[in-house]
């Protein structure tokens, strides 16, 4: 039978209790808010208002697709950061609980993946934020940004958690300034134009673009959570992180709705479509852009140096922090003028294996061992790899990745894209009945 206990093998235990012991920060629930705040406030978020326009949405059912989708997602990335506030360690690494060492590790490269491809995503476009405005080198730029997101991942949670308290007060002002000068310009949204997609499939398209951005952030959540430890604080952790990343993700799409709106023709580039839409007052929102990808870029930075820590490399965060920047400064001078529109659908794709490692981390966590930091310290846990593996192949029927192409019932939908749904749900379904099965064939034998 498996032997269970809070942590993993014991070199991991002892290790996290070291960094937690050397980094213990008495931290307040409502840190996360400014948080999740801040990290939202960016060009992805901003982006994502532009979807409703393409499709010819109304504002008003644009903004309620773009609310009900940013909840949902927004709930299942509160439920991560709960699980920081109970077990006080990092997502990946808890993840080797429903999943072993091998499969958690696996995850973890994923993790690191999709953090390193983000890091990259965001240097390119915060810089050519910038760059439309002082029109000097743009690798010079993307220098300036990497060494501001290294010095504060290599200095930690606390450098963090600072920037993002002052940076959610500046880029809260910024954005309310973009939104108040289109609300002043009388820039309304029709059904009449561009596209002849039907209600349904927009207004669907339109949710699960929201959700998938949000939810995406569930594999960073207990990075920054962990730090809670009042026994009362996982639900205010789940309040203030559903409060300031939905509020931020909404506040920020709307702009961009906007944003998009007003400019009449989106070009597909986010940064010179505000430009040319704010005119005279564009350094304004060239610097909220380039402030928000320092922001998003933090957290990445940071989450990225504990997946690969998780990966099982026995070495310090901050060799982490250096490969991780190296490779998005390289790839980002590269790609400044050639591939970053790619990559960012690159790595929406790649967001098809969180929703499910989310249900496994839920049924793991909050149904099988409720109000437990159970882990184990076996190689593989079969039930949460199967459970993985098999929702992921149920949901390819569902899936639209990034309107490519569509698989067999998201086509009869229209498009729209909800095997995120499909394999959440699943893997966590399977998971409660896969790990009560194996569980019962061990007590037997």
């Amino acid at each position: 039978m498996v032997t269970e206990h809070k942590f993993g093998d014991i070199e991991t235990k002892n290790r996290i209790i070291k960094g937690a012991l050397s980094d213990r920060i008495r931290d307040n629930p409502s840190s996360m808010f400014y948080i999740w705040f801040a990290s939202n406030l960016t060009v992805g978020d901003f982006a994502l208002g532009f979807i409703p326009v393409y499709l010819g949405l109304s504002e008003s059912y644009a903004i309620l697709s773009m609310v009900l989708g940013t909840l949902a997602g927004g709930i299942l990335l509160a439920y991560m950061s709960m699980l920081g506030s109970i077990n006080h360690m990092p997502q990946m690494e808890m993840g080797k609980g429903p999943f072993g060492r091998i499969g958690g590790s696996f995850l973890a490269l994923l993790q690191w993946g999709n953090t390193a491809g983000w890091l990259t995503v965001n240097v390119i476009l915060s810089s050519f934020a910038l760059y439309e405005v002082l029109k000097i080198p743009y690798y010079f730029i993307i220098l300036l940004i990497a060494v501001i997101v290294a010095l504060t991942a290599a200095l930690g949670y606390r450098a963090i958690r600072a920037l993002e308290r002052y940076m959610s007060y500046v880029l809260g002002i910024l954005f309310i300034v973009i939104i108040i000068f289109m609300v002043l310009r009388h820039y309304t949204l029709i059904y009449s134009g561009s596209s002849s997609v039907s209600f349904i499939p927009a207004f669907g398209i339109t949710f699960a673009s929201a959700f998938s951005y949000i939810m995406s952030w569930g594999p960073y959540a207990s990075d920054y959570s962990r730090h809670q430890y009042s026994p009362k604080s996982s639900r205010k952790v789940f309040l203030f992180t559903l409060g300031g990343s939905a509020l931020a993700t909404v506040f920020a799409e709307i702009v961009g709705m906007f944003v998009a709106i007003g400019s009449g023709n989106p070009s597909g580039n986010p940064a010179t479509d505000l430009e040319l839409v704010m005119g005279s007052f564009a350094l304004a929102g060239m610097i909220s852009l380039f402030l928000g990808g320092i922001s998003a870029n933090a957290i990445n930075l940071y989450s990225n140096s504990l997946s690969f820590i998780a990966m099982g490399f026995k070495t310090r965060r901050i060799t982490g922090v250096i490969i991780a920047t190296l490779f998005s400064v390289i790839l980002g001078i590269f790609g400044f003028t050639r591939f970053y529109g790619f990559y960012e659908t690159f790595l929406f794709v790649l967001d098809y294996w969180i929703t499910p490692w989310i249900g496994v981390m839920i049924a793991h966590f909050f149904l099988v061992h409720p109000n437990t930091s159970t882990m184990n310290n076996t190689k593989l846990n079969m039930a949460g790899v199967l459970s993985y593996l098999i929702s992921i192949l149920i949901s390819i029927p569902f899936m639209s990745p990034a309107g490519l192409f569509n698989m067999p019932i998201a086509s009869i939908l229209g498009g729209v894209d909800i095997s995120y749904f499909v394999s959440f749900f699943t893997s966590m379904i399977l998971y409660v009945y896969l790990y009560g099965k194996l569980e019962n064939r061990k007590l037997a034998v």
